[in-house]
């Protein structure tokens, strides 16, 4: 049943991405070949996040069926303690823990560091980004691009560049037709028949040049660069993160904390599995069968998992104000675990509930 909720969740969360990684890159002339890659990069990261509410859920289920058909109270009757009961949860719940200390450790991380990768070789394709008719694109920040039309020869129309990098410059160029070469793998923008505008915000002066030819070097609009050059925290390996925290954290623009917390944060959240599919067994053990179903019982696990989800919010802003709170990231396993131990004790005394057997049913 584990496979089966992961599944379901994944595909949720999968088709929320997909659509807008879709309207992304086709909008930017991409094919769909690289949409589906790039749809796969994005799988391994949503694991961790799923896995607990399956484990929670294949909890529950298996659960409330051994108790509608009877067979826990068979077991309980021969002797069995919910504490033992329990076991089988308790080692499904380390399976699921150990794949996603795998995933998290190595699986995440290289399948984040590929996919860095192939984004900025995507946007370091300016042909396919640039070359969208009708719509004003910022293919970095200061900068506007537009073109009117292209000819069936592929020669560029009505060309507009609004270059605002520089806060005391304006530059405006504008041209009746141009083309994209390159040169030594460097783009070029040829343009032909324009006009030259600079206006210089300070003097508030405005020359203008008239031009037949201007080749225009886009270089500076291609991101590969730049981006390759800060690699960000969550593709380095965690053994990267464990050796060298001061190289990492200055190569990734991150600070010593954030570095010690993505540590801590890989190795925290698998254990949030065997804890969800703890509270799901164990809430439902406090209750007795009822005709009514488990509804009662699977709500108080529901409201257990929110607590232990604001618990982890509040554990990582304490972690971000000091390196030295470090171990306040695992308090929600240790909430989580006293949840289990209490409820635990109350299935095994049953006399703690209040719960009486009646004719009619049992809460």
């Amino acid at each position: 049943m584990f496979g089966f909720f992961s599944v379901i969740l994944l595909f949720i969360y999968w088709i929320n991405k997909a659509i807008a990684l879709f309207d992304n890159l086709i909008s930017d002339g991409q094919t769909f070949l690289v949409f589906l890659e790039f749809s796969i990069l994005t799988i391994p990261p949503i694991i961790p996040i799923i896995a607990p509410l399956a484990a929670f859920a294949a909890a529950i289920f298996v659960t409330n069926r051994l108790k509608n058909d009877s067979e826990l109270t068979i077991m309980q009757a021969t002797g069995f303690s919910p504490l033992r009961l329990s076991r089988a949860i308790i080692f499904f719940g380390l399976i699921v823990t150990i794949i996603l200390l795998l995933v998290s450790h190595f699986l995440i991380p290289k399948t984040n560091s590929i996919l860095l990768n192939r984004q900025n070789e995507v946007a370091a394709s300016l042909n396919a980004k640039l070359l969208r008719v009708g719509s004003f694109i910022h293919p970095q920040n200061g900068i506007t691009f537009y073109i009117g039309g292209i000819s069936n020869s592929g020669v560029i129309e009505e060309v507009f560049v609004l270059d605002e990098r520089n806060r005391n410059q304006e530059i405006i160029i504008t041209s009746k037709s141009g083309y994209l070469i390159t040169n030594n793998n460097n783009p070029i923008l040829v343009l032909k028949e324009g006009i030259v505008q600079n206006y210089d915000v300070k003097r508030k002066n405005l020359s203008t040049i008239h031009f037949q030819d201007l080749s225009y070097d886009l270089t500076s609009w291609s991101v590969k660069k730049r981006l390759s050059k800060t690699k960000l925290l969550f593709t380095y390996s965690s053994l990267e993160l464990l050796k060298d925290p001061a190289s990492v954290s200055i190569l990734s623009d991150s600070s010593p904390t954030k570095v010690l917390e993505e540590l801590h944060s890989r190795t925290l959240t698998p254990f949030l599995a065997l804890i969800a599919a703890l509270i799901g067994f164990s809430t439902l053990m406090i209750g007795s069968y009822s005709r009514f179903g488990s509804s009662k019982q699977i709500a108080l696990g529901i409201i257990f998992l929110i607590l232990i989800k604001i618990s982890e919010t509040y554990a990582n802003e304490l972690m971000l104000k000091s390196q030295g709170n470090w171990f306040h990231l695992y308090l929600p396993i240790l909430i989580g675990l006293s949840i289990f131990s209490i409820l635990m004790l109350l299935a095994s005394n049953q006399k703690l509930l209040g719960n009486k057997k009646s004719e009619g049913e049992t809460i």
